[in-house]
């Protein structure tokens, strides 16, 4: 099997020839790893897969790592290698208690549990800390992994996974290598049942109600529909930028400022993390709609 096909196997969200470079540079990176890598940018399931290259990179015996076909890359894949850990900030503490996966709950608690197994020596190399949904978390699990962050070690790697770095603490990024993923192109998709919500969405900011009573009525809001919403936004607020206006939203979005528009970017990153996780696709629709409302009022 070609390096190619392993990754398609192993790694299927970067395997796209545009990420190459990407790749690379976690190469470069393995011979002096750094202690906090954050990934930036892309597609959740692209920073995902990412995270588990690069743990393989660091793990991997090869001399040229990830050789993509040991069982230390395999077990990194299929994420039951001992020393990864992963966290999320979307993941409920109960949930996690009635069903643990991959993914743990990112909470205080479970930060204390880290700081303890970090001092235990890991099997390999390093032990590969992975942590997602920090902007959903509760205050003081961030504020508990600046704290294990401050106890260096040499074993411990970690990195953060964050649509933007201005989602999270300015001291966690500060700490942290960035790396950005190649941006999606939101313009690139079109998407009609995103468009027509957008319209009502639209209205909305003009005094001729019914978006909220439509989003909330019979007809439920679905989670693609309200994805597709949420892509528009994001077009719509590229264009805004751009002093471009081919649309109502556009209009809308025309009247916000720059910090405005920053605040809408990372509200629709936060509001697409929570559909991915079963949030009710109406509340969050609604939640964005209002925080917007709210700013222009």
């Amino acid at each position: 099997m070609s390096d190619n096909a392993h990754l398609a196997t192993l790694f299927p969200a970067i395997c796209d020839q545009k990420l190459e470079a990407f790749r690379q540079n976690l190469h470069r990176l393995r011979a002096n790893p750094p202690q906090v890598l954050l990934f930036e940018g892309g597609l959740e399931a692209e920073r995902r897969d990412m995270a588990k290259y690069w743990a393989a990179t660091c793990l991997c015996e090869a001399q040229d790592a990830p050789c993509l076909a040991c069982p230390i890359c395999e077990r990194v894949a299929d994420e039951s290698h001992f020393d990864i850990m992963a966290y999320d900030g979307a993941v409920a503490q109960k949930e996690d208690e009635a069903n643990p996966g991959f993914y743990r709950a990112f909470s205080a608690e479970n930060a204390r549990n880290i700081r303890v197994r970090l001092r235990d020596s890991p099997k390999g190399r390093y032990r590969v800390v992975f942590f997602t949904g920090i902007a959903l978390s509760r205050p003081e699990a961030p504020n508990a992994l600046l704290k294990i962050l401050e106890e260096p070690s040499q074993t411990a790697l970690f990195v953060l996974l964050v649509p933007a770095r201005g989602q999270i603490l300015p001291t966690l990024v500060s700490r942290s290598h960035c790396l950005t993923l190649p941006w999606p192109d939101p313009l690139a998709q079109k998407l009609p049942e995103g468009e027509e919500l957008a319209k009502r969405f639209a209205q909305f900011f003009s005094n001729q109600g019914g978006f909220l009573s439509h989003i909330t009525g019979k007809s439920a809001l679905t989670q693609s529909q309200a994805q597709a919403f949420f892509t528009v936004c994001r077009q719509s607020i590229i264009r805004a930028l751009a002093g471009c206006s081919e649309t109502a939203l556009d209009q809308v979005f025309a009247k916000c400022s720059p910090q405005l528009l920053q605040n809408s970017v990372v509200w629709i990153q936060e509001a697409t993390s929570m559909l991915s996780v079963q949030v009710n696709p109406a509340r969050v629709v609604e939640a964005f709609a209002m925080r917007l409302y709210t700013s222009l009022s």
